[in-house]
């Protein structure tokens, strides 16, 4: 990938970003001493698309450092699902051009965090990756392809 930091412009952070606030909202720590967006996937995904969106960027170089990995809260998947199928959604299938930085890779990456055992290699693409994903969990995989086709 070159050093040029790729602009917003043509994809829908919002999209994203919506199915986020409804994972938070849905929080039981949402609106409390104990809510720590920074320390919390769904919160961190959040933040990072905002800022994107706020900035005009994709990419945040370092980000995928700073993923929690402590966040222990459990997500149910129905929740997860939609957000995960909007980052698939979104992405443009860069194939060897793919930055783990890039907020919808960190969005993704977060997403996944909460609901399988370990994360997908993302290959640049969407077909791949939902087959890399029914090798992990076919049940995660056959409600991702579902959202994915419902949306078209």
């Amino acid at each position: 990938m070159s050093n040029q930091i790729r602009t917003t412009a043509h994809v829908d952070l919002e999209a994203m970003i919506k199915p986020l606030q409804n994972i938070c909202n849905e929080c039981d720590y949402n609106g409390t001493d104990d809510c720590k967006p920074a320390a919390c996937m769904a919160g961190f995904a959040l933040r990072s698309l905002q800022f994107a969106k706020q900035k005009g960027i994709l990419d945040i170089p370092g980000a995928v450092q700073h993923i929690p990995q402590s966040d222990m809260k459990h997500y149910f998947a129905e929740n997860i699902i939609p957000a995960l199928g909007e980052t698939c959604r979104q992405c443009k299938e860069c194939q060897d051009n793919h930055s783990p930085d890039c907020v919808i890779a960190l969005a993704r990456t977060c997403l996944e965090n909460t609901i399988l055992e370990e994360n997908i290699h993302y290959p640049g693409s969407v077909f791949m990756y939902l087959a890399a994903l029914r090798k992990q969990d076919q049940d995660i995989a056959q409600m991702l392809a579902a959202e994915l086709q419902r949306k078209k």
